[in-house]
């Protein structure tokens, strides 16, 4: 087994998963007893305000910062992607000035200096012992380097583009069954 994170994990065309389709996974952890990541480019339709306010979190940000899909996996537990400068109780460095806390105090800091360089998702991507590298074998993923502005530097809607051009892969010439040649 190879240790995969911390990594991308892109989507390929094949992979029609509603949970994954299109996404961009930032894998955390990878070892023989599984992997965990957090998709990074689906927003969602709710707001950091609203679950600040309802948190009792004070919000200085804008009224429509959304809070971001994470996977399916316990999808009311929220995560904080942060720099890697920053430190919250829980918070695990995850590679390339990236890390992540489920941290009241990581919600918090946010909350109070909201940033590009922050991003709330809810729920989380899990995969059992061997999983994640039998998909990988499949060709449901494509593995890349992880890119800090991947997540943070580009909208949502063009990160899983970004991602493959990262890479050297035109999204454009990939076809169901792997990446086409042109």
């Amino acid at each position: 087994m190879d240790i995969l994170a911390p990594s991308f994990l892109i989507a390929m065309p094949d992979l029609v998963d509603p949970n994954f389709a299109q996404s961009v996974v930032m894998l955390c952890a990878h070892s023989e007893e599984g992997a965990f990541g957090v998709v990074t480019n689906r927003p969602l339709t709710i707001s950091v305000k609203a679950v600040c306010e309802e948190a009792n979190i004070p919000w200085i940000g804008d009224d429509v910062t959304p809070i971001y899909f994470g996977g399916p996996v316990e999808p009311q537990r929220g995560w904080v992607i942060h720099d890697s400068g920053l430190v919250y109780e829980g918070s695990q460095e995850v590679g390339e000035g990236l890390a992540i806390t489920a941290s009241h105090d990581g919600l918090v800091a946010y909350g109070e200096h909201p940033s590009d360089d922050y991003r709330l998702v809810l729920g989380y991507a899990g995969w059992g012992p061997g999983q994640l590298d039998r998909e990988l074998q499949e060709g449901s993923w494509l593995q890349a380097p992880l890119a800090r502005e991947i997540i943070f530097g580009v909208e949502p809607n063009t990160a899983w583009q970004a991602a493959l051009r990262s890479v050297g892969v035109d999204p454009v010439h990939l076809v169901s069954g792997g990446v086409g040649v042109h």
